[in-house]
């Protein structure tokens, strides 16, 4: 029945997927995308996203205020941009779930982040790339039922309050 209430909305919101990684460890964003497309999600990619001559800065921010899921890949490299600490920072500061993804044991999350549990994706990058995909699906369906349980709600809501005249 839910799914008959969203066909009525014609489609659900997407589920965002923000990748903060630094330039050199672009390679690695590349396998990450790849496991995830066949995932119904929307991923943010500043190669791919931002289009030239687009504000590079406002345009990441609107990306980390609208994902559901900020996933970081954390190495030397990026440990020491300039970008993806800023990043860290403003996903944290709005709330946003973190998933960082741990391309080199030897680089410590910071630690504003430190207590989050990681995927080592160095240990064996087939069980992990693996291991993402199902917790995407796990993700994308949760947010699809609470948006089901809304639209019923509100199509309740909506009921209701004609049968108050």
């Amino acid at each position: 029945m839910a799914k008959w209430f969203l066909s009525l909305s014609g489609k659900t919101m997407p589920y965002n997927i923000f990748i903060s990684y630094s330039t050199k460890d672009f390679h690695i964003v590349e396998s990450v995308r790849h496991a995830l497309q066949n995932t119904p999600c929307k991923i943010f990619v500043a190669e791919y996203s931002v289009p030239a001559g687009a504000q590079l800065n406002q345009s990441i921010l609107d990306a980390i205020k609208t994902c559901d899921l900020f996933i970081l890949l954390w190495s030397h490299n990026s440990q020491s941009s300039e970008w993806v600490p800023q990043e860290i920072g403003a996903a944290k500061g709005l709330g946003k779930p973190i998933l960082p993804i741990i391309l080199d044991p030897s680089v410590n999350l910071p630690g504003f982040i430190r207590d989050l549990k990681y995927l080592p994706l160095q240990t064996d990058s087939s069980v992990a790339m693996q291991w993402l995909q199902q917790h995407i699906f796990q993700k994308v369906q949760s947010k699809e039922q609470t948006q089901a349980l809304v639209l019923v709600g509100l199509v309740v809501l909506v009921l209701w309050a004609l049968n108050q005249k």
